[in-house]
């Protein structure tokens, strides 16, 4: 079970802990299979398959220490505050002995995902939530943090299927996020899908690499059609990169992504 930390949010900034890898507890879900649509008069009277991606586990962090609030360095476990992690929140949990807190699978404030500003509703739609904040101190390493969660699928070779991938964004007034989603498997190889950002890069140190992405609006849904060669899981990765922020609040942009959802479903 990771330990999170999150710092006092007097406004809206966030945070993870102070080491240098945290990974969260794995959810406990079944791989999804996708679901294809079918003539209403001929579709099978059993429930229908999720048209909806689930967490494939974990997420992890690395690089920079993620924390509540960048411009304090404040751990998420010093005072139990959440604000990174799988959707829809579930309470963190504080060992009575050791003081640590930790979560199972969510991001949780003391109202659950309080601080979030944006749309696509991370209190009750399944996905992920960054938002906390790269640690932007003045004595910090200056590198950034990089978050990875993923999301599975089971497809049928030789099917077409049309994802959506919902894209929140929050305080463009900030330092930047980047995103990058990303899918894979069962014969699929489509890197580089969605490659956004959202923030402001003129008060932030880029990582090399980043210069080409495009600027995040406030909500968007782009799609992508997966043709599997093979039956078997797709794996879709989203990895979230919070770079140092020297100017301004010293807090990073937020963003929300709902799980990837086929398009057209019964």
């Amino acid at each position: 079970m990771p330990e999170i930390v999150l710092p006092e949010k007097g406004e809206a900034r966030r945070g993870v802990t102070r080491r240098t890898v945290v990974k969260t507890a794995a959810w406990s879900v079944p791989v999804i299979a996708a679901a294809i649509a079918v003539p209403a008069s001929t579709a099978s009277t059993t429930s229908p398959v999720s048209c909806e991606a689930l967490p494939t586990g974990s997420y992890t962090v690395v690089g920079g220490a993620l924390v509540s609030n960048g411009s304090t360095g404040t751990s998420p476990t010093t005072d139990g505050l959440f604000g990174t992690g799988w959707t829809p929140p579930k309470a963190p949990v504080r060992d009575s002995q050791t003081g640590v807190w930790s979560q199972t699978d969510s991001a949780v404030a003391p109202t659950p995902a309080s601080w979030w500003s944006g749309g696509g509703d991370p209190q009750n739609n399944v996905g992920f939530l960054s938002l906390d904040d790269n640690d932007n101190t003045d004595g910090a390493s200056h590198t950034a943090s990089v978050i990875t969660a993923t999301y599975t699928v089971e497809l049928t070779a030789g099917r077409s299927y049309e994802f959506g991938l919902p894209v929140f964004a929050s305080a463009d007034y900030l330092g930047p996020q980047y995103l990058d989603i990303s899918a894979a498997g069962a014969g699929v190889n489509l890197p580089g899908i969605v490659q956004g950002y959202h923030g402001n890069p003129a008060i932030a140190e880029i990582p090399s690499g980043f210069g080409g992405y495009a600027h995040l609006s406030t909500s968007q849904t782009p799609t992508v059609t997966v043709t599997p060669t093979s039956d078997g899981i797709v794996i879709f990765t989203y990895t979230f990169t919070l770079p140092y922020v020297s100017g301004g609040s010293r807090q990073n942009a937020d963003l929300f992504v709902q799980a990837p959802s086929l398009t057209s479903c019964v």
